[in-house]
């Protein structure tokens, strides 16, 4: 459990279990680009797990957590890609007091967001705002250093 959730003494609701990705490969997919962009700009954070806390009542869905690799979280998502990288974005915001990710061009924290295929995208609000990559990109908006960088650690984890 979240040190930011809350539970009533003689609460019931079972803790948050890992999701069985080979189950959803969906899930698995969005997971992945957020651990991407999360690899390319924020590494010391880790990689996110996707864990769910079941619901015992049928009205209520069961709700899904990004969590970081110690099984910290805050908030909780429906199961998309949308909101998998909002709910990743909110535990690393709430659990690390990180704003992430950033636009490079405005200095300032980005919004998780639909593009016009629906798609899921980081997204600037400022100038107008603009759709800065899709989740799972963020290694390619970094400078060419940093990006260059990135690719030789990549190939030395591969080789």
């Amino acid at each position: 459990m979240s040190h930011f959730s809350y539970r009533p003494a003689g609460d019931s609701v079972p803790d948050p279990r890992p999701v069985d990705l080979a189950a959803y490969p969906d899930l698995e997919a969005a997971l992945d680009a957020v651990n991407r962009d999360l690899a390319a700009t924020l590494p010391e954070a880790g990689p996110m797990r996707l864990m769910y806390t079941p619901s015992d009542d049928e009205d209520i869905p069961d709700q899904y957590h990004a969590a970081l690799p110690d099984g910290r979280w805050h908030g909780s998502a429906d199961p998309d890609a949308f909101d998998i990288a909002e709910a990743a974005q909110e535990t690393v915001q709430a659990v690390l007091w990180q704003v992430w990710p950033v636009c490079l061009e405005h200095r300032t924290g980005v919004h998780a967001g639909t593009g016009a295929d629906e798609r899921a995208v980081w997204w600037c609000r400022v100038g107008g705002g603009h759709e800065l990559c899709q989740v799972g990109e963020l290694a390619q908006t970094l400078p060419g250093k940093q990006r260059r960088a990135l690719r030789r650690k990549e190939r030395g984890r591969e080789g």
